[in-house]
């Protein structure tokens, strides 16, 4: 009787384990991309993206990035003009503590 639920217990842990796999869960399946990149990756999918420079004025983001001026990437909402509110400027010096896996 013991065995039998040891056996049913293991199996019970590969179909969950199965179940997860296929699932898509992150424990399992990570996707590691390797780009050549300076600018640091976002926290997590879906964050809004880190500054990739100095920020002299926080109120003056929109002077470039309304139309794309000094090749500035466009902002896809041009009605929200407090843009640290979300976005932060990155800092190459600082490295993580540890690795995000959310």
């Amino acid at each position: 009787m013991a065995r039998r639920s040891q056996i049913l217990s293991i199996l019970m842990i590969i179909i969950f384990g199965v179940i997860l796999y296929l699932s898509g869960c992150t424990v399992f399946q990570q996707d590691i991309k390797e780009e050549k990149t300076t600018l640091l990756p976002r926290a997590f999918e879906g964050a809004p993206p880190l500054i990739p420079h100095e920020i002299e004025d926080e109120t003056t983001c929109l002077e470039c990035h309304r139309l794309g001026d000094n090749d500035a990437p466009i902002t896809s909402h041009p009605e929200r003009v407090n843009c640290v509110q979300c976005h932060i400027a990155q800092d190459l010096s600082v490295k993580p503590f540890v690795e995000n896996t959310f």
